[in-house]
């Protein structure tokens, strides 16, 4: 059925109206009505319309009409999915849905019941600067990375609403940049070895009934200071993804962050940990290597206060095992490759500089300068040729 757009200015009991009529690919057709202020209004919303549909297409929703709560439900439909993994590689959802949807909810708080259209950028503006204000759960300041996260997800929205045909313009493209990762506060925390002997120690702390309760975290401390595996990455590593022959350890693509698999070694004192752990093991090669299903929030808290080790997170061992991974001066590409880097700006941010490496390019350029000095100047001489 070929397509159909019209646009008349209709008056109906003595008020104005600019109407639109035009046809679904069902060929259903439709009809806009916008209420105006006379007859000259009701051509120019008429217009803009046509123009609108011209740009966007036909559409079986009214974008006018179109609430965020609306298109925050239509968006967790088709985008907040769990990842669908085929032949190794995601390709559509998400692995962590944990996170989009607590962003998703901080949205709909502020936004739910406004029509998309009416979103400016100075709303956004607005928002952005309350959520730095209001407090977390926990009672301490809102971070601005957290803060960027939830702003990313509302552009994600806001071009999903564009490819729909709801929205001509992303407000975010309508003045100053919103996201400014340069104002964000990165992690620069890594352990010392002399934190890692007391942590390592506090692993075997025996409580009142003689029991070393933290013990389980040992593996899996070691595993992240000697592969800089993230902590996903190894909750979900099986008994397969280990060869202790080679001392390899596989990770997965769909347990990737990056979508890519990739192959770490495995260090003595690791070798160590995962022999003891298979000994003790049903010796199924389907069984999680750490036996690690939920968080160990409450242990890691609990070890590091007892470790008397103060403002440290498990991922900032990762921090630690790709700075000391640099400080063997193997290639960075090579590092990146084991630590699953795919973009070398991400993995600066990892590479955390610590006193040994800082005095290190000091003493470098020390005698660097010194070689200069002691070399014999060189004249030069310069040959004029008639």
């Amino acid at each position: 059925m070929p397509r159909i757009r019209k646009g008349a200015e209709v008056e109906k009991n003595g008020n104005w109206y600019g109407r639109v009529r035009y046809s679904l690919p069902n060929g259903k057709r439709k009809d806009i009505w916008m209420p105006a202020q006379d007859k000259t209004h009701a051509a120019q919303l008429v217009r803009g319309k046509l123009r609108e549909l011209e740009a966007t297409g036909e559409t079986d929703i009214n974008s006018d009409r179109v609430t965020f709560s609306q298109l925050a439900k239509s968006y967790r439909e088709k985008k907040l999915i769990p990842a669908k993994i085929i032949e190794g590689r995601k390709v559509a959802g998400l692995k962590s849905l944990a996170s989009a949807l607590g962003e998703l909810a901080a949205l709909v708080d502020s936004f739910g019941r406004q029509r998309i259209k009416t979103i400016t950028h100075s709303d956004i503006e607005a928002y952005k600067l309350k959520r730095l204000e209001t407090q977390t759960k926990r009672g301490s300041q809102r971070s601005i990375a957290s803060v960027n996260r939830e702003l990313e997800r509302l552009r994600a929205m806001f071009r999903f609403a564009h490819r729909q045909g709801w929205l001509l313009r992303n407000p975010f493209s309508m003045g100053d940049s919103l996201i400014s990762k340069a104002d964000e506060v990165r992690r620069e925390r890594i352990l010392s070895h002399d934190e890692e002997l007391r942590l390592l120690a506090a692993c075997h702390k025996q409580d009142a009934n003689n029991r070393e309760r933290l013990v389980h975290l040992k593996p899996i401390i070691i595993a992240a200071l000697d592969t800089a595996c993230r902590r996903g990455e190894l909750f979900k590593l099986r008994w397969r993804d280990i060869n202790i022959p080679t001392r390899t350890i596989t990770i997965l693509a769909e347990n990737s962050k990056t979508s890519r698999p990739r192959v770490v070694g495995i260090t003595p004192r690791l070798n160590d940990e995962l022999t003891k752990l298979w000994d003790t093991s049903s010796k199924n090669d389907e069984e999680l290597v750490f036996g690690i299903t939920d968080s160990i929030k409450n242990g890691w808290r609990s070890l590091c206060e007892e470790a008397k080790i103060e403002g440290l997170r498990f991922h900032d061992l990762r921090h630690t095992a790709i700075t000391r991974m640099v400080k063997t001066q193997q290639p960075a590409s090579l590092i990146m490759k084991v630590s699953g880097h795919t973009q070398h700006s991400t993995f600066a941010r990892y590479v955390n500089p610590d006193n040994e490496m800082i005095t290190g390019i000091a003493l470098a350029l020390a005698e660097s300068n010194a070689l200069q000095q002691t070399q014999s100047p060189v004249s030069e001489v310069t040959e004029l040729v008639n």
